[in-house]
This record gives C-alpha cells, structure tokens and sequence, in this order.
C-alpha cells in the first residue's frame, strides 16, 4: 500500500519525533567538541613534557649532571620542575632559602628519607633558578652542601 499524498503531508509536518531528532545531534556535537578536546590537551601536554626533558638535559649539560637524584622518579622530576619553572623569580628564590631550612630540619630530626627528597627539590628549584638567570638566596645552602651533609649523617 503506497502512502498517499495527505499522509505524506501529514509526516512531514508531525514534530513529535523533533526533539529525539535535536538530542541526537546535540549529543553527537558534544561527543565531537569533546574528542578534539581530549586531542589537544594530549598534545599540549606531550609538548609540554618535551620541553621540561629539554631543561633538565640542558641542565645537565651546565653542570648537574653531577647530581643523582636520591628519591624523586623522573616523571616526579618532570612534574616538579613544572612547577617551579612557573613560578615567578621572587619565588624561586625564596623556595631556595625554605627548602635549605626544611632540609636542615628533617636531617635534625634523622628523618634521612624526607631530607633526601628535600635536596632533590632543591636541586629542582636549582635548575629553574639556572634557567631564569637567577641564583639562590643567599645563606641557603647549595646542593652539594646537602649532599655532604646528608652523606655523612649516613644516607644513602
């Protein structure tokens, strides 16, 4: 049985299936804008990690390469130099200063683990200075004398 023209008239003007149609394609542009989302956030972020493995080898290059992080994986390296390579130049050197006292502190107490990862972010903390140009605040203490320090307390 063929539909009539009245019928056909009919189908095209009903609207009770309108909103399932709109639904559908808001779904989809949502599901679309989202992928490309996801997309770009990936390759920001594999840009991103890129350019930290470029500073840390430069600042290996420089003359850190001396220094063997003790705690910290690399990814917790990478992380961290992030971190502090946002930071502003005021900041940076004054976390120079905290992360001496803080290491200070924790090797007082014996506590050897934490006053490892306090010189291995100070060693961080090194490297952003180094790559803004800047240096420490004075008084704090550099990673070598850290190190000195930390091995003859007995870490290892």
């Amino acid at each position: 049985m063929k539909p009539s023209l009245k019928q056909l008239c009919a189908a095209w003007h009903d609207e009770s299936g309108a909103v399932t149609v709109d639904w559908v394609v808001l779904s989809a542009t949502t599901l679309t804008l989202g992928l490309s989302s996801v997309g770009l956030v990936q390759t920001g972020v594999v840009d991103l990690g890129s350019e930290i493995n470029v500073s840390m080898t430069a600042a290996g290059v420089a003359g850190a390469a001396a220094y063997s992080f003790y705690r910290l994986t690399e990814a917790q390296q990478q992380d961290m130099l992030a971190v502090y390579m946002s930071r502003t130049p005021e900041q940076l050197v004054a976390n120079s200063q905290s992360m001496s006292d803080s290491f200070l502190a924790t090797l007082e107490s014996g506590n050897l683990d934490e006053a490892a990862r306090w010189m291995d972010r100070r060693q961080l903390n090194q490297t952003a200075l180094e790559a803004n140009g800047l240096t420490a605040a004075e008084g704090s203490m550099t990673v070598a004398q850290m190190e000195t320090l930390y091995l003859e307390a007995g870490g290892t």
